[in-house]
C-alpha cells in the first residue's frame, strides 16, 4: 500500500491579512470546543509564526515512521477551486 500524503489545513489565510484576522479571532474567541484555528494551534501553539519545536519532532517521526509520504500544511486561500 502506498503511503499517504497528511494534509493539515488551517482556518486562516496565509496573507498577512489571514494572519491578523486569525490574531484577533484567536485572542476574542470565548468558545473552548470552537477554536480559531485547530491545526495553528497543534502546529504553532496558536499566535507564534514558527512552528513549535513539538510539532517539527512530530512530524519528523511520522513521516520517518513510513505513516505517511508527506505533510502538507496549506492555509484556506491555498486550496483549489473545485
Amino acid at each position: 500500500m502506498a503511503q499517504p500524503t497528511v494534509y493539515i489545513l488551517y482556518n486562516a489565510d496565509a496573507s498577512v491579512m489571514g494572519k491578523l484576522s486569525y490574531g484577533y479571532r484567536k485572542l476574542t474567541n470565548k468558545d473552548p470546543d470552537k477554536p480559531a484555528c485547530a491545526a495553528c494551534d497543534i502546529t504553532h501553539a496558536g499566535l507564534h509564526l514558527d512552528e513549535t519545536a513539538q510539532w517539527k519532532s512530530a512530524k519528523a517521526d511520522f513521516i520517518s515512521s513510513g505513516a505517511a509520504k508527506e505533510i502538507k500544511q496549506l492555509h484556506r486561500d491555498e486550496l483549489d477551486k473545485e
